[in-house]
């Protein structure tokens, strides 16, 4: 067997595919990721197997989809065992696996079987706790603290899943993009093993929202110069009362037009800062000898519609949330310059990177193809259909899509899309009522159930036939109560604690009295 090279995996979290350059972006600069693309592959046509952070990474880590991990949430624990992740894969070949940054493994304490983990996770460890003995401080939390600047990793009065364009009070270097490209470069020159390849996974917290601006990066996008929305009323949104819900959930239509785009500007300049530490990144590994012996791969776990359809976030199966980017570097393999407009997964990634190490294949149960046999023999392992899936009960949505069609089914209600992404890249044109295409639905549908059967979950996806995709009578969206939309940080209670009722009061205003800032005292002298 060959030499075994590093693998190097790139995430960020929430980008969707046509935020770079190399995508054909006139706006945006990404120059280092570009210049990646021109030395390396550019894969078109890359699909996340889940529009949602932690399924979408368990769903990477194991290489099966998520009717096989039972991951639909960002709470939910993982059904398959650490021993069936890329890590362990790895482990048995002799490598050291590293990850640095955003993982959103679940439960807290899954490592998916990764030898070292340096964590980002957005204060979840804080944001989630119950009681302040449950409070957990990631690895940037303390190296906030220890800078004086914890609580400021976001601006007051915006909430990690909000549009509000803001702009982010820490400085350049104590930025959680800065950290992340600080960790990976530290690791690279002092901290990887010397006798032993390595996994390293560095994923980073942005572009994910909120979208506040890096404070130095403020005046590089104007909004009135980004590209529009891709909005229709022949989409086929208005029909289906769940995106109603959705909009209204995400409150996408309280802000103007000037707020929306100066949201896609940040957005565009959170990007940025990324390619800036990527640059580093690859500009070590040529320092450090490591370049030519190292296959790197970045993609992101999923998209953003970035109000696209009039909708924001993920979740959904329009291409805004579901496409992302994905190239492959490795000079001397993957010839410079390659696009690959065949059909790929995040899933691809679990035999890319195992059958690098190891000459065992010995892993059933999983869709995913090799990104470098693809490459170079496209003709022997394309596929004609890749799917993603979106499920919180009742709602239950499958994303089929080919190189020239896009096929979404709901099945709360049975409501269905389909567009030709050929001559509707945006999808402006829903033709799933079209007489003249109801047979190209129902071969998409027929796709569909045979992925189901062979690689999801027939219990929830079909119905008790297990031919056909289950539909279910429309239920409304459940509508929770929520005094304070999206923020679960005290101190950016949009309603002083005083005036909600006793039960809707925070535990941090119950036991600080409203002080958040005893919290880091009581929690850092108690540390220590």
């Amino acid at each position: 067997m060959k030499t075994q090279p590093n693998l190097l995996l790139i995430f960020t979290d929430q980008q969707r595919w046509d935020t770079l350059g190399v995508y054909g972006n006139k706006t945006i600069q990404t120059p280092h990721l570009d210049r990646l693309a021109q030395e390396g592959a550019v894969f078109e046509n890359a699909i996340t197997p889940y529009p949602l952070c932690a399924p979408a990474r368990a769903c990477t880590m194991t290489g099966f989809a998520a009717g096989k991990t039972n991951v639909f949430n960002n709470e939910s624990a993982p059904a398959i065992a650490a021993d069936e992740s890329i890590a362990a894969y790895l482990s048995k070949a002799g490598y050291h696996n590293q990850a640095i940054g955003k993982m959103h493994f679940t439960p807290d304490e899954q490592t998916y079987g990764m030898d070292h983990l340096i964590l980002s996770e957005e204060m979840r460890g804080v944001r989630t706790a119950e009681r302040i003995q449950d409070i957990r401080f990631d690895d940037y939390d303390r190296y906030l603290m220890e800078h004086d600047a914890w609580g400021w990793e976001k601006p007051p009065e915006i909430g990690y899943n909000e549009l509000k364009p803001l702009v982010n009070g820490l400085p350049k270097e104590l930025h959680i993009t800065q950290w992340c490209g600080d960790r990976t470069v530290e690791w690279l020159k002092a901290e990887r093993p010397s006798n032993k390849p390595f996994f390293l996974w560095t994923s980073f917290v942005k572009p994910h929202a909120p979208f506040d601006c890096p404070s130095h990066l403020t005046d590089l996008y104007a909004p009135e110069e980004m590209p529009r929305p891709w909005v229709s009323d022949k989409d086929g949104t208005s029909k289906n009362p769940y995106l109603k819900s959705h909009r209204q959930a995400m409150e996408a239509d309280l802000y103007s037009e000037h707020a929306n785009l100066t949201n896609r500007a940040y957005y565009y300049a959170n990007i940025t800062f990324i390619d800036e530490q990527i640059g580093r990144i690859m500009q070590t590994l040529e320092e450090e000898g490591l370049a030519d012996h190292t296959l790197v791969i970045f993609t992101s776990d999923h998209g953003e519609l970035l109000g696209d359809h009039r909708l924001w976030f993920k979740n959904l199966g329009h291409e805004g949330s579901l496409h992302i980017p994905m190239l492959a570097w490795w000079p001397g393999v993957i010839h410079p310059g390659t696009r690959c407009d065949e059909l790929t997964t995040l899933l691809d990634i679990f035999p890319t990177l195992v059958n690098r190490a190891s000459e065992n294949r010995n892993y059933d149960g999983r869709s995913g193809l090799d990104l470098l046999e693809l490459l170079t023999e496209p003709s022997s392992v394309r596929r004609d259909i890749v799917c993603s899936e979106f499920y919180v009960a009742p709602n239950y949505m499958l994303h089929v899509r080919s190189k020239e069609w896009k096929y979404l089914f709901y099945q709360n209600g049975g409501y269905e899309e389909l567009y030709n992404l050929l001559s509707d890249p945006h999808e402006l044109i829903d033709l799933a009522d079209d007489p003249d295409f109801q047979h190209v639905k129902k071969e998409h549908q027929e796709e569909a159930i045979r992925w189901v059967i062979d690689y999801g979950n027939p219990e929830i996806a079909l119905d008790e036939t297990g031919f056909k995709l289950k539909v279910i009578p429309f239920q409304p969206q459940e509508t929770k109560t929520n005094p304070r939309p999206f923020s679960r940080m005290p101190w950016d209670s949009r309603v002083p604690p005083s005036m909600l009722p006793e039960q809707q009061r925070s535990w941090f205003w119950k036991a600080l009295g409203g002080d958040w800032s005893s919290l880091i005292t009581l929690i850092g002298s108690k540390d220590k």
